[in-house]
């Protein structure tokens, strides 16, 4: 397969000329399916549709959205965003309609254009669109069936032209029946569904992301770093729990901490050394608090130091999966990948 994208020249790898021109404004891929997404956001560029794009966590959900407004009759009006999962409730409402001149104490005295209002024309991109209260999500609606909302402290309805682009991580139609989101804003927001894959699920994006990610980050630092097809291997082989982000945040450690510009395939794991609770690591949040340790192996002259460490693999790995309670979290906070762990496991 790395044939296929990539050049050798003394060892090194690059990216065959046909394949540098696989960008939509950020986005960076020749994945067939995700291609496919990209078509797709084409197809609907003069349309107000709603767009609901799902993917895990660092899948490039806000890049897509900022495509579907590159190429959209919006594009020369402003792209606003908000996170709905770090704006306290108690402020979100006034945060996305504003509010009216003294609605409450210390509100400002000419009151406040909340971000609906100021993406007047343009598009607003609501991010992780699953943790908006069902207070919001009823008035939110009738912003989408109606075009208006009623600013926190006012009485008269104020209209809006704005394009939609919902965004989530987690499956919204499961927190549906779970009556944790409305039906009725479900399919109003899912009009036209983007699905972004994983980026394991994408080895020839790996390829060409990591390539990408390298030449940016040579030309940022003013480095020459280089890469070898056992190098490659490597990233092709990792589970990548953080996806495209992760991959990203990988490639610029190695422009900036490799040893030499030509980066071996053990230059790799200096992947593995930034911090336990890296942002893609597992959060403290997913460990108990207890004793991650095993035992230590008791003294036996009758073993080979081969099959002690092997021993001591194995316990390490079923303790990690016993505290963290799957296979995958183990896998994430020993930096390796789940079906590397499966396989030492089963080994014993």
């Amino acid at each position: 397969m790395i044939e296929k994208y990539c050049d050798i020249k003394n060892g090194a790898l690059y990216l065959k000329e046909m394949y540098k021109t696989n960008t939509f404004g950020n986005i960076v891929t020749c994945n067939p399916y995700m291609l496919d997404q990209i078509k797709l956001i084409q197809r609907i560029s003069q349309s107000n549709a709603t767009v609901m794009i799902s993917g895990l966590t660092g899948t490039g959900k806000e890049l897509y959205a900022e495509y579907v407004h590159q190429v959209s009759c919006r594009s020369d009006e402003s792209f606003l965003k908000i996170n709905c999962a770090t704006i306290d409730n108690n402020l979100f409402e006034s945060e996305l309609f504003g509010y009216a001149p003294g609605s409450f104490t210390g509100a400002l005295k000419n009151g406040k254009k909340g971000i609906v209002e100021m993406a007047d024309k343009g598009t607003l991109f609501l991010d992780e669109i699953s943790e908006m209260s069902p207070i919001l999500q009823s008035k939110f609606l009738r912003l989408l069936q109606e075009g208006s909302f009623i600013k926190v402290g006012d009485y008269k309805e104020t209209r809006a032209n704005v394009r939609f682009i919902a965004a989530t991580n987690k499956d919204l139609m499961e927190l549906v029946k779970h009556n944790e989101f409305r039906e009725d804003l479900y399919y109003r927001l899912n009009v036209i569904p983007i699905t972004l894959t994983a980026l394991n699920q994408r080895p020839e994006d790996i390829i060409l992301l990591s390539l990408y990610f390298l030449d940016k980050f040579n030309n940022m630092y003013h480095a020459k770093r280089l890469i070898n097809a056992a190098f490659m291997e490597k990233l092709l082989a990792y589970d990548w729990p953080g996806n495209v982000r992760e991959l990203q945040h990988m490639m610029e450690r190695i422009v900036l901490l490799a040893s030499s510009d030509y980066i071996e395939a053990d230059e790799f794991s200096l992947d593995y050394m930034q911090g336990l609770f890296s942002k893609h690591a597992v959060t403290l949040e997913d460990i108990k608090i207890q004793t991650c340790y095993p035992q230590c192996i008791l003294f036996d002259k009758t073993k080979s130091l081969k099959e002690m460490v092997e021993e001591y693999e194995v316990t390490v790995i079923k303790e990690y999966i016993a505290n963290f309670g799957s296979l995958r979290k183990a896998a994430a906070a020993l930096k390796t990948s789940p079906s590397v762990l499966s396989r030492k496991i089963n080994r014993s």
